[in-house]
Parts: C-alpha cells; sequence; structure tokens
C-alpha cells in the first residue's frame, strides 16, 4: 500500500509539475500529497469497517449475507441516478474523489456533495428500516 501511496503522489506531482517545479520545495509538496493520501485511504477503510458494523446490526439473526445484499442493492438502486453513479464509483470500485469526478465528468466538489448526500439517505431511509418500515438500528 505504500508504494502505491507514493506513486500516486509522484503521478501527482508530475500531472501537475507546472506548478509544482516553481515551488519553492517541490519534494514537501509531494511528501503532504503523500501523507494526505494515506489520511484519505484509512478513513475510508474506517468509514467502511463502520459501514458493515452498521449492515451487521441491520441483519436478523438467522438470516444469510445474500438476502442482506439484496436490501442494499435495492437502497442504492432507489438513489437519483447521480448519487447511485458517485456511490458505485466510490464504494464498490473503491475509486477516489479525483478519479470518480473524471469518470463521471464532473468536479470533484460535486462527487463529495453528491456521495454525503446519498450516504444520508441510506442512513436515514433505506437501509435504516426493516420490511415492517421500523426502525432497527441502534442509536
Amino acid at each position: 500500500m505504500a508504494e502505491e501511496l507514493a506513486q500516486d503522489a509522484l503521478v501527482r506531482a508530475w500531472e501537475r509539475w507546472d506548478t509544482v517545479g516553481a515551488m519553492a520545495s517541490p519534494e514537501a509538496w509531494t511528501y503532504r500529497t503523500a501523507f494526505n493520501l494515506a489520511s484519505s485511504w484509512y478513513r475510508r477503510r474506517a468509514a467502511e469497517r463502520r459501514a458493515r458494523q452498521r449492515l451487521d446490526t441491520l441483519r436478523p439473526p438467522g438470516t444469510d449475507q445474500p438476502a442482506v445484499d439484496h436490501h442494499v442493492r435495492d437502497a442504492v438502486q432507489a438513489l437519483p441516478p447521480r448519487q447511485r453513479a458517485v456511490i458505485a464509483c466510490r464504494f464498490f470500485l473503491d475509486l477516489s474523489v479525483e478519479d470518480t469526478a473524471s469518470l463521471l465528468e464532473c468536479a470533484p466538489g460535486t462527487v463529495k456533495a453528491a456521495t454525503s448526500q446519498a450516504l444520508s439517505t441510506l442512513r436515514a431511509g433505506a437501509l435504516g428500516r426493516d420490511d415492517d418500515s421500523t426502525v432497527t438500528r441502534s442509536a
């Protein structure tokens, strides 16, 4: 993982070399970029771990994984098209914000906003209720 983060930081420096090369310390910019990438990677993994734990609390005792997967798929499918595309790119394809923005041909800020809106919708409604529409998630 460290090698991939270092490579990503170097690629970003190379892509922006006109700006980075003119800085007082291009090495410092590249190190900071690598640290930021590592922080984002760890934050994303922690969020995924928390989401899996929440999903486990939604699963009624004695049910199997495919039933829960079906529930998640239905909840994501109910999202508006842009939010659905962002969730698929970010969490199912494991793309970065920048890669998702490039793929969907939009600004990174749009990806962040759509991700936030989609996750709020999923938390508030679709994944927080069982078939009887009663809240099953703990506080």
